[in-house]
């Protein structure tokens, strides 16, 4: 069981400074997985550019995101004895963060699609919406790390292309 002060050593402060932003550790947990998730989305964001930039295919700047944003985080935890508990932890503590953040990126995803779609870098299938291709990819990789037993890590990128690629084929006029 990690302590407020076992947190505040890695941290390298003292438990009265950790005590001062955070009210417990579960508040230091949740401060911690927001600010991963949000550069992780950025990071994303910024691979998709300049995968669009250097004349990526759409196939190479959704799965390159999808890994980022979901592959990332998993292949950090996973190798850890205590992995599931982990995301045990993530479950009942940043549930709301999980579902706002998801939100968020989302509609950002969405957004995205829109753009390429008005550079004609992509063509959406009759009435499928950008909204609800970002929808499908968000839920397919939440769905891959959710798979037992454990896809090996150096599986997770091929198959986030796989899923993609489907669910792309699926929505895009060829």
């Amino acid at each position: 069981v990690v302590t407020v002060r076992d947190i505040a050593l890695v941290c390298d402060i003292n438990v009265g400074l950790l005590y001062h932003y955070f009210e417990n550790k579960d508040d230091a947990f949740r401060a911690m997985f927001r600010q991963h998730n949000l550069e992780l989305i950025d990071r994303c964001f910024a691979a998709a550019h300049s995968l669009r930039e250097t004349g990526g295919d759409v196939l190479d700047i959704f799965t390159t995101m999808i890994d980022i944003r979901y592959g990332d985080t998993w292949r950090l935890i996973q190798p850890s004895p205590h992995a599931l508990e982990i995301k045990a932890t993530v479950f009942r503590i940043c549930t709301d963060i999980m579902i706002e953040l998801a939100t968020a990126f989302q509609a950002d995803l969405a957004a995205f699609i829109d753009t390429l779609a008005a550079e004609g870098a992509l063509r959406l299938k009759g009435d499928y919406s950008a909204a609800e291709l970002a929808q499908m990819l968000a839920d397919a990789a939440r769905g891959v790390n959710a798979v037992y037993p454990l896809l090996p890590l150096e599986h997770l990128t091929l198959q986030y292309r796989r899923i993609t690629r489907a669910i792309l084929y699926g929505y895009l006029e060829a």
